[in-house]
């Protein structure tokens, strides 16, 4: 799989700086004493035993921690994973350090640095196929409208494509930067159908909605079905497989659209037959990070990318939860971060509530949680509710 770092947990000195400005302190001190008021906690893997020992001993030398596998002082173990902790200072002063050692360590600087900045960077872009979104201080609302007569929450609702225009502009009225057009269900125990039914259900609406200048993705699995929506005017092909489909990067590619990719593990009928995991969002990251290096492999355009850990694909009640409270980590990829809780069964589960229909209370309050735990982008059924609640995070996280 190759190196891998990710900030384990996103800090902030921002809170002692202010109140170093309001008791007076000079300028100058506060340059030098910020960057040692926050602690970073940085997850590696897929070290030598070599560069863990290195790496371990130059942590320990400027006052940090370092803790690594078992086996690798003595190189018993082929490969090693590491968990450093410091202060933006140490980790300055470790960065330069690592530059100039040997084992291939100047990269893994050049890796935990990345992963820092971008875990860290407050403002992120994504591209569509003909424009643009910046994402960090305001969330972005992608408005779900499945066109499918089984999905589980609006299946056989907008059949009818001038129900589903009506749906879509409303979604739009009430803050939907862009729509999410589906035509095939996904939901635990769905069947799949062909390539020909699927576009022939969301074709119609993509063209609508473009004509109209409103952004559309689709959420399609398959390149056939993607390359025709972008004929179109989709702008974002929405995968929920990560590209399982072999033709679909290079459509992607081709065309310069956005690209959501998702971690899921098996198939609708399959992904709830095994949802435990040794390391939930170890195993997550390590997915979406494989997925988006073949993706970049293939030609596609990083700034195109968004990233989406999968809630309610193959995961336990109690794994959504926890990816939910560990989204932050998923910043260290530099790319958007979507999440997906809306009217989801982990929702019921918690709470306690059956219908899909009573559903929405819980989703808005996933999604203030998301936000404020670092989700970039929320795929929901009522905009204006995540709309509302996305605002209301974002004033209080600051």
């Amino acid at each position: 799989m190759g190196l891998i770092c990710r900030l384990l947990k996103l800090t902030s000195a921002e809170a002692s700086v202010l109140e170093m400005r309001r008791i007076g302190v000079d300028p100058a001190g506060i340059a030098i004493m910020g960057p040692k008021q926050a602690h970073y906690n940085l997850r590696l893997e897929g070290l030598t035993p070599a560069q863990a020992n290195v790496l371990k001993q130059d942590v320990l030398a400027i006052g940090g921690e370092a803790a690594v596998a078992k086996g690798a002082a003595s190189c018993a173990i082929a490969t090693s994973g590491a968990v450093v902790s410091g202060t933006m200072k140490q980790m300055e002063i470790l960065f330069d350090k690592l530059s100039r050692q040997s084992f291939g360590l100047p990269g893994v600087a050049l890796c935990m640095k990345e992963a820092l900045q971008n875990a860290l960077a407050p403002v992120v872009s994504v591209k569509g196929r003909t424009r643009s979104w910046a994402v960090g201080k305001k969330t972005l609302i992608m408005g779900i409208l499945n066109v499918t007569p089984d999905s589980f929450s609006d299946g056989g609702l907008y059949i009818d494509p001038a129900k589903a225009l009506e749906k879509a502009l409303s979604m739009v009225e009430d803050g939907a930067h862009w729509i999410d057009v589906g035509g095939e269900s996904t939901r635990p125990g769905a069947q799949p159908i062909d390539a020909d039914e699927e576009a022939g259900r969301v074709l119609p609406l993509v063209s609508a909605l473009a004509s109209r200048g409103i952004a559309v993705s689709v959420d399609t699995a398959k390149a056939s079905v993607a390359q025709k929506a972008l004929e179109a005017g989709a702008e974002i092909i929405n995968d929920i497989s990560g590209l399982s489909d072999p033709d679909m990067a290079t459509v992607c590619a081709n065309y310069k659209c956005g690209l959501v990719i998702m971690h899921k593990r098996g198939t609708p009928l399959t992904m709830q037959s095994d949802v435990c995991y040794d390391d939930l969002v170890g195993e997550v990251y390590g997915y979406l990070q494989g997925r988006l290096t073949h993706a970049l492999s293939l030609g596609i355009d990083l700034a195109r990318i968004s990233v989406d850990p999968g809630i309610g694909f193959g995961k336990s009640a109690e794994g959504n939860l926890e990816l939910i409270r560990r989204l932050g980590e998923f910043r260290s990829m530099g790319r958007p971060v979507l999440v997906g809780p809306s009217r989801k069964s982990f929702i019921a589960k918690t709470i306690g509530l059956a219908s899909v229909a009573a559903r929405d209370a819980g989703t808005l309050s996933a999604c203030s949680i998301a936000v404020m735990n670092g989700a970039h982008i929320l795929r929901v059924h009522d905009v204006a509710g995540a709309s509302a609640a996305a605002a209301l995070a974002e004033g209080i996280r600051g």
